[in-house]
C-alpha cells in the first residue's frame, strides 16, 4: 500500500510540474509572410512606410526592386519579445548587392536621397555574398550609423530598401524570439 501511495503522489508531483520553473508559458511563435509580387508594392516614402505585422518568430519580406526603387516599411517588435537576427533567405539579381537601413520609429526620419549614416540606426549593402546569413550585427555595424549590439528589443522600426542597379529580388527573413 505504501508503495502505491508513494508512486501515486510521485505521479502527481510530475503531473503538476510543468516545462518552465517560473509558472509561465512560452508564446506560441508564428509565421508572417509579405512577398510584393503577392501583396503589392511596398511604400516609396519615407513618411507613410507600409506597416507590416510582424509575429513572434518568422517574418519573411520579399521585395521586387527596379532600377532606383525604394521600399519602405516599418514593424513593431511585440512586448515580450526582440528581433534576433535578419537572414537573407535569397537574393536574385545581376547586380551583386542592394541596401538596407534601419531606424528607430514608425516612419523614416528622411527620404532616400537626403538619408546619411548618422541618420541611421544602421545599415548594410548585401546581396548574393550574404545568402543563407543573419545580417543584423552587421547593420549595426554601420560606420557613422547609431549603431547599435545584439537583438533589437521591443519597440517599432522602419526599413527602408533600395537598388540602384538592375532589378533584383531579396527575401528577407525577420526572426523575432522571446526574451
Amino acid at each position: 500500500m505504501k508503495k502505491f501511495l508513494l508512486l501515486a503522489l510521485s505521479l502527481g508531483v510530475l503531473t503538476s510540474c510543468s516545462n518552465d520553473d517560473d509558472g509561465t508559458t512560452e508564446p506560441e511563435l508564428q509565421s508572417f509572410d509579405y512577398n510584393e509580387n503577392l501583396n503589392g508594392d511596398l511604400a516609396n516614402t519615407n513618411d507613410s512606410p507600409t506597416v507590416l505585422a510582424f509575429v513572434g518568430g518568422q517574418n519573411t519580406v520579399t521585395a521586387t526592386q527596379s532600377s532606383s526603387d525604394v521600399d519602405y516599411f516599418t514593424f513593431t517588435v511585440p512586448s515580450g519579445f526582440q528581433l534576433t537576427q535578419i537572414v537573407v533567405d535569397d537574393y536574385q539579381s545581376s547586380d551583386a548587392a542592394g541596401f538596407i537601413g534601419i531606424v528607430n520609429g514608425s516612419t523614416f526620419p528622411t527620404d532616400a536621397a537626403s538619408t546619411s549614416a548618422g541618420d541611421l540606426l544602421g545599415g548594410l549593402v548585401y546581396g548574393i555574398a550574404n545568402r543563407g546569413n543573419d545580417i543584423l550585427a552587421a547593420i549595426g555595424d554601420l560606420n557613422g550609423a547609431q549603431g547599435f549590439t545584439g537583438a533589437l528589443p521591443s519597440g517599432s522600426y522602419s526599413v527602408w530598401l533600395n537598388q540602384t542597379g538592375v532589378a533584383s529580388e531579396a527575401s528577407l527573413n525577420f526572426m523575432i524570439s522571446a526574451n
